[in-house]
Formats: structure tokens, sequence, C-alpha cells
């Protein structure tokens, strides 16, 4: 057995002046049976008081598909490491996820993170290969876009969470972007594409092949590929010339309707004075 690291990161380790902008913190008390991204939401959002997550890592057995009993976090922002500690053997309840109660212990270094809680070995590359095989991208509309980003993304990764393992979710103003794994996980998705979820109407799109799965084992929102942003935003872009060219022929419309009248006036008046 091997254990892979599942993480995430958006900021460089050191300032212009080479101090470190961050605190480590290392978490356990979580559900082992949760899928690293899932738990990668829920642990932003539970501290999303304290400040910003910058970096996520977990180990997870690929052939047992459970997390290792310990997460690493780095988290920037005013007083962020002390308000962090404060929540620890604080019960998470977030997204209609299992209500557990987290942990959270101060670690100097990811050195020292990695010394005393992680297993070593690492999976074969048959095993990732395996692992990421049945990767796609999903292009979905028909969410809620007043709410938070966080808060789609968790409302997005809980609701296709039934078909496979949700790795990424990206969230663009008409439309979302979501990387997805498992036997038959896009099929299953697609079977619930239009179905009510709490008021949202999700629609699945398109359902594409993940460019470069097989060397990619993150699930770093800053990783994702542009090429499917692209698409994304060229569907976007579609649906709002769509729109566009909609309320231009309701114009045309009433413009038609407004000649119409005036016609009608004339011919009226014009009788009006031949009597």
């Amino acid at each position: 057995m091997g254990f892979e690291f599942v993480g995430s990161s958006d900021a460089s380790d050191l300032q212009e002046d080479g101090r470190r902008r961050f605190s480590s913190i290392c978490l356990e008390g979580f559900d082992t049976r949760m899928y690293p991204y899932d738990l990668q939401l829920v642990l932003t959002k539970h501290f999303s008081s304290c400040g910003k997550i910058i970096h996520f890592n977990v180990p997870r057995n690929l052939e047992t598909l459970t997390l290792g009993r310990f997460a690493l976090i780095r988290i920037t922002g005013e007083g962020a490491l002390e308000k962090a500690l404060q929540l620890s053997g604080t019960d998470v309840q977030v997204g209609g996820w299992p209500v557990w109660r987290v942990l959270a212990k101060e670690v100097k270094e990811f050195t020292e993170f990695k010394g005393e809680y992680l297993d070593p070995p690492r999976p074969s590359v048959e095993v990732k290969l395996k692992h990421v095989s049945t990767q796609r991208r999903m292009l979905v509309t028909g969410y809620d876009t007043s709410l938070p980003e966080i808060d789609l993304q968790i409302g997005l990764s809980k609701h296709f969470s039934t078909c496979g393992e949700v790795t990424g979710v990206m969230i663009l103003p008409t439309i979302g972007s979501i990387s997805i794994r498992g036997e038959g996980a896009a099929e299953k998705a697609r079977e619930l594409s239009g179905r009510d979820v709490g008021g949202w109407n999700i629609t699945v799109v398109s359902i594409q092949p993940l460019r470069g799965s097989k060397r990619n084992f993150r699930t770093s929102n800053s990783s994702r590929p542009n090429f499917y942003r692209n698409i994304a935003l060229t569907i976007q872009r579609n649906e709002e010339m769509k729109q566009k060219e909609m309320k231009q022929k309701e114009m045309k419309q009433i413009e038609m309707k407004q000649i119409e009248m005036k016609q009608i006036e004339m011919k009226q008046k014009n009788c009006v004075e031949t009597n």
C-alpha cells in the first residue's frame, strides 16, 4: 500500500523579504472516507472566518481510497493562526456532510508534518494511472449564481459525489466546470441532468475527457487547464449572444407593433377626415 499526496496551493511560500507569509496547521478528526476535494472545500469553509487557506495537503491510500488521519493546511491573514487554533475541538457542519470534530495543532515546518504523520511509501505508476484513467470534465449550468463561490463548489461537488469522485469545481458567471472520475461517473452524472436540486435545475451541457489526465493528480484550482476554461467562456459568450439576439428580436417586434399601430391610427384618422 502507498499514499498519494493530494493537495492544492495558490500562493508562494515566501514574501519578498524572505519571511513566511503563512502558518502551518495539522488537522485530525475528519472523516477519512471523504473525497480529498470535498474535505478541502469543507475545511476552507470552516476556517474562512480565520483567514485564507493557501495550501491543502492530505495523504491518501489509492488502494483503499481512504485518507490518512492527518491533513495539513497553510493559512494566511491577520491573526489567522490564533483564530484557527481557537476552532480546535469544534464541530464541523458544512454543506450537509456528516458532523465531525476537528482538532488543530500548529506545525513549524512541512518536514515535521511529513516525518511524523505520513506513511512514506508512494503508489505505483500503474495504480495512479488506473485511478485517473476515468477522469472527465463536465460543463454545467442551472445553479444559483448569487451564492458565494465556496457554497456553489460545495453544493455542486455534493450533488455529483453520488456519481463518482469530484476532484475540482470551477465557477464562472453562467457556467461551471467540474472534474470527476470513477467508473461510469460521466454517464451517471448525465442521468442527473435536469433534476431539481433544492431549487437548482442543474444541466450537464457537455462531458469531455480531461486533457493530460495521466499527469494530473492534483486538485489544485490553479492547475486547471486553460483549454477547459476557454471552452466554458466560449459557451458563456454564446449564451450571452443568444440572450442579446432574443432581446433585439423582442425590440424589433415592439417596433413593428408600434409602426402597425401608427398605420392603423393614420387609417382611422383619414377615414374620419373623409367622412
